[in-house]
This record gives C-alpha cells, sequence and structure tokens, in this order.
C-alpha cells in the first residue's frame, strides 16, 4: 500500500515503520489461531521448534534438506479435451 494511503493514526504508522522494507514494503508476518480449549503453551512450543535458529547458532543444514524427498507428486497438466 502506497504511504500516502496508510491511516492517519500516528501510533498505526510508527508500528508499520518498525517492520517496513524500502524495497518490499511491509515486511511483518502474523498467525493466528481461533478456537475453543486450545493448548496455547503446545502451540508455541510446537511453532518454537519450526525456527531455523539465528546468525549464531544456525538449524538449517543445506545439504541436509537437499536430500529430502520432495512428498508431492509430479505435478502434470491435463490435456486439453
Amino acid at each position: 500500500m502506497p504511504r500516502d494511503r496508510w491511516p492517519d493514526n500516528a501510533e498505526w504508522r510508527e508500528n508499520l515503520k518498525k517492520n517496513w522494507h524500502d524495497v518490499w514494503g511491509d515486511r511483518r508476518q502474523e498467525i493466528v489461531f481461533i478456537g475453543r480449549d486450545m493448548d496455547e503453551a503446545w502451540i508455541r512450543r510446537a511453532l518454537d521448534a519450526c525456527l531455523l535458529g539465528s546468525d549464531e547458532k544456525p538449524r538449517f543444514d543445506w545439504e541436509e534438506w537437499a536430500r529430502l524427498r520432495d512428498p508431492f507428486p509430479v505435478w502434470q497438466s491435463d490435456a486439453a479435451a
């Protein structure tokens, strides 16, 4: 969204600027879970286990990733009838 269309609310603008990138724009990402009797602590632990680490302690191994099997079938286009 162009800056001239941002809301006039100063607090909203400051919050957006924290995650703003001059080339890519808004870099904020959010995920929302809505439901009854959900275990917030379990959800947080499960999501935290997905994190790739940090620059000081990376957890992502490109070679290991390259050896993973693709779980999805090969996509095929339907032939025109």
